[in-house]
């Protein structure tokens, strides 16, 4: 972790939490990080998870991702242009690579210009199918 701030001390417990996000292949709710982070050290708390969160945040060292009608998940910051995929039956939320590509512009009405997309494609994952 490069980018704390002043004053923020690099520790063990900082470490294991931006290793396991920078590690993940999919997004990550608090409460995953919670899990993931005592698996390794055990008495990590969860508000030791929020503030090593903020401070990521506030590093760019990480992205929130937020679901409609859901908790904010965390990701990597500077990944490529992407969309998610979310289960239906477990909750998880995984990255898809890339985008279609798909020409939206000709779906907006004449004189709408179009700035930024977003999609969540919703179904089973693979372990739920």
């Amino acid at each position: 972790m490069s980018k704390l701030k002043i004053g923020q001390r690099q520790t063990k417990q900082r470490s294991i939490i931006h290793e396991i996000i920078m590690q993940s292949d999919r997004p990550l709710t608090i409460a995953n990080l919670v899990t993931l982070a005592q698996e390794q050290q055990p008495k990590i708390g969860q508000a030791t998870i929020y503030r090593t969160v903020n401070a990521l945040l506030e590093a760019n060292e990480i992205q929130a991702v937020q679901m409609p009608g859901g908790e904010a998940l965390y990701e990597k910051a500077h990944l490529h242009h992407h969309h998610h995929f979310k289960c239906n039956t477990c909750g998880k939320v995984y990255d898809l690579p890339g985008c279609p590509g798909i020409e939206l512009q000709k779906f907006l009405p004449p004189g709408f210009r179009l700035s930024a997309h977003e999609f969540t494609f919703y179904g089973a994952c693979a372990q739920c199918s």
